[in-house]
């Protein structure tokens, strides 16, 4: 999603002001950041085996789809943060510090 800059010409099916063609968009726009829950729903989206938990691998590869220029750092950065029980997984209870920590990150939709 993009948006640019005069809100009066909102085509909401485009996310984006004035793009009418698939295309790339010609117009000026700046990424949107991603809010908390977007962000909840893209980590648990990656837990692949369906565990309930995030492995450090399932962190690196969700981090790396909201565009971490170094996704093996940031996981661990992650981890050491999140992972409160020292498991090496982020599980249910700790999901909502690795989302506060995601989400300061700043990644953006654009």
């Amino acid at each position: 999603m993009h948006r640019s800059a005069d809100y009066s010409k909102l085509n909401p099916r485009m996310n984006c002001f004035n793009c009418s063609k698939k295309s790339k968009c010609t117009r000026k726009c700046f990424p949107v950041p991603l809010t908390k829950p977007q962000v909840k729903r893209i980590l648990e989206s990656f837990d692949r085996n369906g565990d309930g938990r995030l492995s450090k691998q399932e962190l690196k590869s969700a981090l790396y789809y909201m565009g971490s220029h170094f996704p093996s750092w940031r996981a661990a950065q992650a981890l050491n943060r999140a992972d409160g029980n020292d498991d090496g997984y982020i599980s249910e209870g700790e999901m909502d510090d690795l989302v506060e920590y995601v989400w300061q990150c700043g990644y953006t939709v654009s």
